[in-house]
């Protein structure tokens, strides 16, 4: 499901580049040093925006190293490290636990039983440094789960569940800036979940599973319509919380993500159809 919070590569800087990789590179060494190389498989842009977003507002100390990886030993690359980055290594640890087992109620498959296995050591101490955001996020899952039980088709019901959940994993504080990140997080979450089910709607027709879209599977001109809607409204609250954060850095990847990158993003979807998905 994730995966659609992504750059514009092209707009963005050679140092605003670099400054993003950076991050995302730092936040691959820290699962890789909390939880194991294993937990590098479950990294994904969009918890890499939620670590220039939080950098980018609260005034931490951030370690800077250059070092090769298991991708290119050979070739050093920045990487920025702080405190936030284990709070995020935390959460996508939290959030890809707890994806698995939604995927074991849905398919049941062995990848994921083995997955979900090998992922039970690290939820355990992920959840013990954050035992009430792991409750709020097994819930929201929970109660989407019921509701693509009934099959239901309401589909600011079913997003606004994951929004929910995403608002959670963005409110890093109890202090002046929580209300808005919470805004940010769970219009985000709406942004993911309707390209996603956008995207899955042939794969799941297909299949025979559940789809909030499933009643336009024969009408794509007007759900086409529908999504371009829903995706607009929520990345225009998105843009008019941002604007409320008195950003201190990364002002320029965080605004090409938003403005450049997610707009692309769901526009490419929309234009290639219904059996495009997130990469």
């Amino acid at each position: 499901m994730f995966g659609y919070v992504k750059i514009n590569k092209m707009d963005l800087t050679f140092r605003e580049y670099e400054y993003y990789r950076g991050y995302y590179c730092g936040l691959c060494k820290t699962l890789k040093d909390n939880y194991g190389e294993i937990s590098r498989l479950s990294l994904n842009y969009d918890m890499t925006f939620l670590v220039v977003l939080l950098n980018s507002i609260y005034n931490v100390e951030q370690t800077v190293i250059n070092e090769g990886c298991i991708v290119n030993p050979f070739k050093k690359k920045k990487k920025i490290k702080s405190e936030i980055t284990d709070y995020c290594s935390d959460m996508n640890v939290l959030l890809s636990y707890h994806k698995l087992e939604d995927n074991l109620n849905d398919d049941n498959r062995i990848i994921d039983k083995v997955a979900y296995n090998i992922y039970k050591s690290n939820f355990k101490k992920a959840y013990q440094n954050y035992p009430s955001k792991s409750d709020i996020i097994k819930l929201e899952l929970t109660n989407l789960y019921n509701l693509e039980k009934e099959k239901s088709t309401n589909i600011d019901l079913v997003s606004n569940t994951f929004g929910r959940l995403m608002a959670e994993v963005f409110a890093y504080q109890n202090d002046e800036n929580e209300e808005i990140l919470r805004k940010i997080g769970f219009n985000i979450g709406k942004y993911i979940y309707i390209l996603d089910a956008y995207s899955d709607l042939e794969k799941d027709f297909k299949k025979n599973r559940y789809n909030p879209f499933i009643q336009y599977i024969d009408k794509k001109d007007e759900l086409i319509i529908l999504v371009d809607e829903l995706i607009k409204f929520s990345l225009g609250v998105l843009s008019k919380n941002l604007n409320k954060l008195k950003l201190k850095k990364n002002v320029g990847i965080i605004e090409n993500i938003v403005y450049s990158g997610m707009y692309e993003r769901y526009k490419y979807i929309l234009n290639k159809g219904c059996e495009i998905g997130a990469k």
